[in-house]
C-alpha cells in the first residue's frame, strides 16, 4: 500500500453521494488495515497516528457512533450500513488498536488521554456497534457479519471485551451470539451461502481471530 493513499486525518464526506461516502469509508479501512498488519509507511509514525485518532474523535456522533456521512439518518438502509455501521466498527477498531499499541503515549499525548478513554467507552456502548443484523442481505447475511467481526478483531476488540466485558456489555453479548452462530454453522456443515460459495474458511478465520 502506498503512503499517498493513506490520509492523515478522518473527514466525513461533503455530501451523501454514495461514491463519496464509500471513498471516506475505504480510506479509514485502508489506514486500519495497514496499521493492524504493520504495513504503515515509515512517515506514518506515532504523531500521524495520534493526529488521525484525534480527527476520528472530533467526528464522533452524540450517540458514540461514527459515519462517513454528516447526516447518516437520511440514508437508505443499505447505504447507512456502509456509511454508519461499518465506519463505526472500523473507527472503534482503530482507536482500540492505537490505545493498545501505544498505552503510555495514548494516556499522555495532548488531546488523547481521558478523551480517548471516553471516546472508546462511548463507541463500545453505542447501539450501532452491537447490531449484526443485515435483513436486506437475506441468506447472504453472514457475508457482512464475517466482515464486521474481522474488522473488530483487527483492532483487538473481541479480546478486550473477553477480559473486560463491562467495557461494552451489549457488544460483548452480541459478539458472543455471533460467534456461537458461526460455530453452529461449522459444526453442522451449513457453511455454503447463496451462489454455492462455501464460507467455512471465513467462519474459521473469525473464530481464530477472536
Amino acid at each position: 500500500m502506498h503512503s499517498m493513499i493513506l490520509p492523515r486525518k478522518f473527514t466525513a464526506a461533503e455530501d451523501n453521494e454514495y461514491e463519496h461516502l464509500a471513498a471516506v469509508s475505504g480510506r479509514l479501512r485502508g489506514v486500519l488495515e495497514a496499521f493492524s498488519e504493520n504495513r504503515l509507511p515509515p512517515e506514518y509514525g506515532l504523531e500521524v497516528l495520534a493526529g488521525y485518532a484525534r480527527s476520528l474523535m472530533a467526528s464522533q456522533r452524540p450517540d458514540g457512533s461514527f459515519s462517513s456521512s454528516r447526516n447518516p439518518d437520511s440514508l437508505d438502509a443499505d447505504v447507512k450500513t456502509d456509511a454508519l455501521r461499518f465506519v463505526t466498527w472500523a473507527a472503534a477498531a482503530f482507536l482500540c488498536l492505537f490505545e493498545t499499541r501505544y498505552p503510555d503515549e495514548a494516556a499522555s499525548m495532548e488531546g488523547l488521554g481521558a478523551d480517548l478513554d471516553a471516546s472508546l467507552a462511548a463507541v463500545l456502548n453505542c447501539p450501532v456497534i452491537s447490531d449484526f443484523s443485515f435483513p436486506e442481505s437475506g441468506e447472504a447475511q453472514p457475508v457482512q457479519q464475517v466482515e464486521a467481526a474481522l474488522i473488530l478483531a483487527s483492532g483487538g476488540i473481541p479480546k478486550r471485551l473477553k477480559s473486560r466485558p463491562e467495557h461494552g456489555l451489549g457488544l460483548a453479548s452480541a459478539l458472543e451470539n455471533l460467534i456461537a452462530d458461526f460455530r453452529m454453522r461449522l459444526d453442522s456443515g451449513t457453511t455454503a451461502l447463496p451462489g454455492g460459495i462455501d464460507y467455512r474458511p471465513f467462519f474459521e478465520q473469525v473464530l481464530a481471530s477472536v
